[in-house]
């Protein structure tokens, strides 16, 4: 699914994947406890879970960024930032995947790029938590 970027200047596109025809179960329940948080509520759970100050930053982005974090384990903050030029729906799906990395990525993208890892794994794991967080969303056209 293609859509145009609101207020682009530029043609880039992002490009939106289809909802998955199946999440794992267990990727399923974790979400579960997520579904209908607010961005606040999600950053809460999110700072109880990781022992993180965790904040939120909208910044503009090219459409092949959607988010990343940058934990500071040492300080105890993480930022997650997320491409502000992605509708809404959008927004909160880059969110809850990035949110999953803090969850059960502890070491680190840079440090596991650094390995044989495959960071499909991680990937796929994340996009399945947004998804799963989301899904209900999607359905009911919330997504608008």
């Amino acid at each position: 699914m293609r859509k145009r970027a609101p207020n682009a200047e530029d043609e880039e596109e992002f490009e939106f994947p289809a909802p998955p025809q199946y999440i794992e179960p267990s990727i399923l329940r974790e979400a579960e406890e997520w579904r209908g948080l607010d961005e606040f509520d999600a950053l809460v759970k999110l700072e109880e879970l990781t022992r993180l100050e965790a904040e939120v930053q909208r910044s503009s982005m090219s459409p092949g960024m959607w988010g990343f974090t940058f934990t500071s384990r040492e300080l105890g903050r993480c930022r997650i930032f997320i491409n502000k030029e992605l509708p809404r729906f959008w927004q909160r799906f880059a969110f809850f995947h990035e949110a999953h990395h803090l969850l059960h990525d502890s070491c680190g993208c840079y440090f596991w790029s650094q390995t044989l890892a495959n960071m499909n794994g991680f990937e796929y794991q994340a996009d399945q938590f947004a998804w799963g967080v989301l899904m209900p969303e999607w359905e009911s056209g919330e997504d608008e």
